[in-house]
Parts: C-alpha cells; structure tokens; sequence
C-alpha cells in the first residue's frame, strides 16, 4: 500500500495551530507504527527540511492557498502517476476526481464554521463550506471526537460507519518539560511578568470561537476582588487582537494583560508550566489540544463544558458554561485558594493526558487507510 498525505498546511498559518500539531504529530506516530507500507508527503513550494526518515517528501508547484482549481484538476493525474493507493487530506484539498484503484480519506477537526454563525470571516466560510461539501465524497473521514462525528451525522449527512473517531494528542515529551522548565525565568522577563505574581494562561488562537472577552471578563472580576493576578493570551495576533485590546481596556485590566503572538513550542510549554490555572472558555471546540497540553504540562485547568472539551477532560478539569463569567470566575478562585485542589487537579490531568499518544493515533489512523483500501 502506498499512501500520500498532503502535508502542506504545514506550510501556512494552520501550521502553527492544532491542524499542524496533528500532522507532526500523526507523522511521528506513524513513523513508528508503518509495517510495509510506503509513504510520499506531499509538499508546496514552501516546505522547510526533508520528510522524516523512510517518508519521501514530493514538491509541488502549486498555487498557495488551500482549495483552488488546482486541486481539482492535478491530483488526479499526480496520484495516478505515483501509484498512491491511499490519498490522506488532513485538512483541505479533497479530489473530486481520483484514479481507479485510490482511495480517499479525510480528516474533519470540526465543523465550527457551520455551527457557530461568525466563527471565521465570510470568505473563510465560503472556503470551509466548499471543503464540506468534498468531504463528503471521500471514503472515509477521520474525526477527533464523538462531538465531531455527530456534527458530520447531521450537518454534512454522512453514515456513521464512513466515520472512524481518533482521538489526538498532546505529544510533550519529559525532555520538553525539563527545556521549558529551563526557559520559565527568560520567558516570564520577556513579557513583563513578575516571578511573584500568579498568572493566568490561555494557549490558542484569538478568533471569536475562542470567547477571549468573556475571558477578559472573568479576570476583571478576580481583580476587582482585590487578587493580584496577570492574564496572558497566546496565539497570533489576527483581525480580532485589537479589539480584544480594546475590551481589556474597557475592562481596566489591560496592564495585567499580556497578548505576545506566536510562541515556540518551548516557550508555550513554560507558561504551562508556570500558569497558575490554565483557562480555556472556548465556546465550542472539535477536540481541545490546548486542554490536553497543559494537563500534560502538569497545570491545573478550567475549561468549558462545550464541543469535544468534556470528552478530552475526563473529570481531570473543572468545566463550567462558557456563558458565564461569574462563574468561570469561581472556579479559577476555587483552584487559587485551595492548594490541595489544584494540586489534585494537576496529578489527574497528568494522568488523563498520559492516556492519549500519537502512535495510538497512527495506529488507527493506519487501520482506516488499510479499511479504504480493502
């Protein structure tokens, strides 16, 4: 069996967001876990360093963005050529046209785009619709959650037994825990943060999906009940970022907040080290990587009762509705004031996080590609 995964968003901003954690990470489990299989990585112009070791990377000179003409009218003939058994689209760029003798699998993170009404800009929607719509033609589709499946069941009509539910990772490592333990003090210095003072942490993108202003309501309460707190929100700065600064202005918490961009993963794994409570409000989410991370990390986390965030907590987090900053609040104030909780917290999170793996990922992943194939 020969499989070609389209490696390309890697190359984009999703690169630097869970759609890129979920390729590494699939790459890496599936490094481990191939028996006979081979494996060509298709890649843009772009592309940085080779394929991991047994994976042949292909450039393709193609226009960059996701869903174009292009995709429709060359893969076929390029697949056919290469002999690709099994086609693997984590994310964009569905053929509807593929050789006799090619299978198709999609990967579908969430259908956000189609629940949550301004989750992304107009013409990102009308890319993510389109990319809806040529997921159906596939033979299998991938998801992370239930919640996912259940959103593809009934928004895009596709049966069940086309859909296989894979959970994701977190992936991070002990030797990262030691670097990002090393990396706290000089991280912390960068962006202002006092080594006495607690901070709270949210990791991820500032899009409105994330509810970042009801977040930045929660820390104004905690503030305002006299705690000396910061706030720092991750994720590249984007179309919403100012007007993000512009609540926390409104709120009279902007100099506790510190919004920094883009983090190497070292540094991210620092903060999660080093939070006082990670806090993740999101108002919907097809799997949650971030609550999987930092309850990797050790943190103790407060999430939302939303999406697939449940399903990836277990009863490791305090989940409460992300509708209500009162009482999200309260529970960043339950683990603040009592050590012993947040402490339990942490261990339990540590120990749901050690549940997931990307070779388990990979191990699945490689029976569905087997399944489209048969």
């Amino acid at each position: 069996m020969k499989v070609g995964i389209d490696v390309r968003p890697l190359e984009s901003a999703s690169g630097r967001r869970g759609v890129g954690a979920y390729i590494r990470g699939l790459l890496s489990g599936l490094a481990q876990e191939r028996g006979a299989e081979e494996f060509l990585l298709f890649a843009g112009r772009r592309a940085q360093g080779g394929a991991p070791a047994g994976f042949e990377q292909v450039r393709l000179a193609r226009p960059g963005r996701a869903i174009t003409l292009w995709d429709q009218i060359a893969w076929a003939p390029l697949l056919s050529r290469r002999r690709v058994t099994v086609f693997h689209s984590p994310f964009y760029a569905v053929p509807c046209l593929r050789p006799r003798g090619c299978a198709v699998v999609q990967t579908v993170h969430d259908l956000t785009p189609l629940t949550r009404a301004g989750a992304v800009s107009r013409h990102d929607a009308r890319l993510f619709r389109a990319n809806f719509r040529l997921a159906r033609t596939a033979d299998r589709l991938i998801v992370p959650s239930l919640a996912t499946r259940a959103d593809v069941v009934a928004l895009l009509h596709v049966p069940e037994e086309r859909i296989a539910v894979i959970p994701e990772a977190a992936g991070i490592e002990e030797h990262e825990l030691t670097a990002g333990d090393l990396r706290a003090g000089t991280v912390r210095e960068r962006l202002g943060l006092s080594p006495d003072r607690p901070f709270l942490l949210h990791a991820g993108g500032h899009d409105p999906v994330k509810n970042l202003p009801r977040l930045i309501d929660a820390f104004a309460r905690l503030l305002a009940a006299g705690r000396e707190l910061d706030l720092v929100l991750t994720g590249e700065h984007g179309p919403t970022t100012a007007a993000l600064a512009a609540h926390a202005t409104r709120a009279g918490v902007l100099s506790h907040v510190r919004m920094p961009g883009y983090l190497p993963r070292v540094d991210l794994i620092a903060l999660y080290r080093g939070a006082a409570v990670v806090v993740y409000p999101s108002l919907t989410e097809g799997f949650g990587l971030p609550v999987l991370e930092a309850m990797a990390c050790g943190a103790p986390v407060v999430a939302a009762r939303a999406g697939a965030i449940p399903e990836v907590a277990g009863e490791a987090c305090t989940l409460v509705s992300p509708e209500d900053d009162a009482a999200l609040a309260a529970a960043v104030a339950a683990l603040l004031d009592d050590p012993d909780l947040a402490a339990r917290r942490r261990a339990a999170g540590k120990a749901r996080a050690a549940q997931f793996s990307w070779r388990e990922t990979a191990r699945r992943t490689l029976a569905v590609y087997r399944e489209a194939a048969a």
